[in-house]
């Protein structure tokens, strides 16, 4: 891999033996490489590659606007999220949520909050991601010495799901959470109660939703399976079969996705654990 441009202290350009250009990061890189060089590796910490070509000149105008301080601890930060969720983040997030984060931080300079429609729906239903973006924010705020607001720990965490599905899109994730929060209210009246987010089951639950309208938006709906040894649930558990399938009708009236039997008896086995709870 040739080294193309030194970026800044910490990122460099290069380009690999195909001529695709990827963005090297690592501390300090810019001390151990030079121009036209291979690229010593010794300090690498993270490669990815800009496929989108709008995104990469982005990125790349990002770079060269934003002060280089500032810049190296957006991208520590990056980093900082990145270990968080090893393997599971989409490379992509360096652009986007580089670009994000130089503009709230313009904004917060400049003492404008713009509200976050989507924060409760992203901390009660992405606590993980949320508990991250609070640590991106509180990191930021204190080398930056500024004051980003709770808003934008839900505007980072909003980013961390996005970057975890196949496909990242920012409409998408949106539509995937206000289904959650839907679904919530479902049960919720279903049973008459609050559910218990600190329990076991609820976090189970939490995760199987979050998988179910990710097959629902992909239109790949489990199938095929040998479940006639579940289907006894149905009758022993009136109650959460009857929430099952009110969440079920509404996922068909809402999307126009036929949901199979299988989906309908996992889901009542979900819902049988939460009033368990």
């Amino acid at each position: 891999m040739i080294v193309q441009k030194i970026l800044n202290n910490n990122l460099i350009l290069a380009c690999d033996e195909n001529g695709q250009e990827q963005v090297v990061m690592g501390k300090g890189l810019r001390f151990f490489n030079q121009v036209g060089q291979e690229l010593s590796r010794e300090h690498v910490q993270k490669v990815f590659v800009l496929r989108d070509e709008g995104a990469a000149q982005r990125y790349m105008q990002l770079l060269r606007d934003v002060p280089a301080e500032s810049a190296e601890v957006i991208e520590e930060a990056l980093q900082l999220a990145h270990e968080q969720f090893p393997g599971r983040l989409n490379d992509q997030i360096f652009v986007t949520l580089f670009d994000h984060l130089v503009y709230a931080i313009e904004r917060c300079q400049k003492h404008i909050v713009l509200p976050n429609r989507l924060l409760w729906e992203v901390r009660r239903f992405y606590p993980q991601e949320y508990a991250v973006g609070q640590q991106v924010r509180d990191f930021l705020n204190e080398r930056l010495q500024i004051e980003l607001p709770e808003e934008e720990a839900g505007n980072i965490a909003f980013h961390l799901v996005n970057a975890q599905t196949e496909n990242p899109d920012m409409e998408r994730t949106m539509q995937a959470m206000r289904l959650l929060k839907d679904i919530y209210g479902i049960i919720q009246l279903s049973f008459g109660r609050k559910i218990d987010e600190n329990s076991v089951h609820y976090a189970r639950f939490l995760t199987h939703m979050q998988y179910f309208i990710e097959r629902v938006l992909d239109r790949k709906m489990l199938g095929s399976e040998d479940i006639a040894v579940l289907e006894p649930v149905l009758e022993q558990n009136p109650e959460a079969y009857a929430c099952a399938r009110r969440i079920v009708g509404y996922v068909q009236k809402n999307l126009g996705v036929e949901i199979p039997r299988e989906e309908l008896i996992y889901l009542t086995i979900h819902m049988t654990r939460i009033m368990m709870q």
